[in-house]
């Protein structure tokens, strides 16, 4: 996968868009379908996404495959919001399980799997932006420029989400370690 093929692909070259699709296929599946939790809603998804891009791809301004990878998470998010809107409410995180791999580090700061999953819980409660931001800050750990390209909210702004929403669950949790494990994870790294 070359520069050149996002070339060919802005001049309506199909090969070269099948190409720019198979790279960048497994990346936004799998985006979506953390938001999501649901393979059938994943795929009906994915398949507008690429249909968009297929269509705008004359559209692009990037050069690069970094720009193409932000480019078409930002038709996702904004596809899948367009869905989510349209879509009766759902329990997305009810049967969402959490593998972190344990380390001495982190070990000492998640004592139990109980805690990650009232956070997770609670986030439930959040607006349906702020917990896809946070979720794409810890778990997908994009930095705040790549969530701001595929949000659209300013950097800035997408600092004080993530900083609210761990203010928030910082304040209902009772077990301090959570707290401290999330926010020197996604502040201090």
């Amino acid at each position: 996968m070359s520069e050149s093929s996002i070339q060919k692909a802005k001049s309506w070259d199909i090969i070269a868009f099948g190409e720019l699709y198979d790279t960048s296929y497994d990346r936004v599946y799998r985006f979506l379908f953390h938001r999501t939790l649901d393979t059938t809603f994943t795929e009906d998804i994915i398949s507008d996404v690429y249909a968009k891009a297929l269509k705008n791809i004359s559209k692009f301004r990037g050069d690069s495959l970094w720009e193409f990878f932000s480019w078409i998470l930002h038709i996702a998010y904004t596809t899948m919001i367009d869905h989510l809107r349209y879509q009766a409410p759902i329990e997305r995180f009810d049967n969402m399980t959490w593998e972190l791999a344990y380390t001495e580090e982190n070990g000492n700061a998640i004592d139990t799997k109980d805690i990650l999953e009232w956070v997770l819980s609670y986030m439930s409660t959040f607006k349906e932006r702020d917990r896809i931001i946070l979720t794409m800050r810890i778990w997908d750990e994009m930095s705040y420029e790549e969530i701001s390209k595929i949000t659209g909210e300013s950097s800035s702004n997408v600092k004080k989400i993530v900083s609210r929403s761990l203010q928030k669950i910082s304040a209902n949790v009772s077990q301090f370690s959570i707290s401290a494990f999330l926010i020197s994870y996604v502040f201090f790294r």
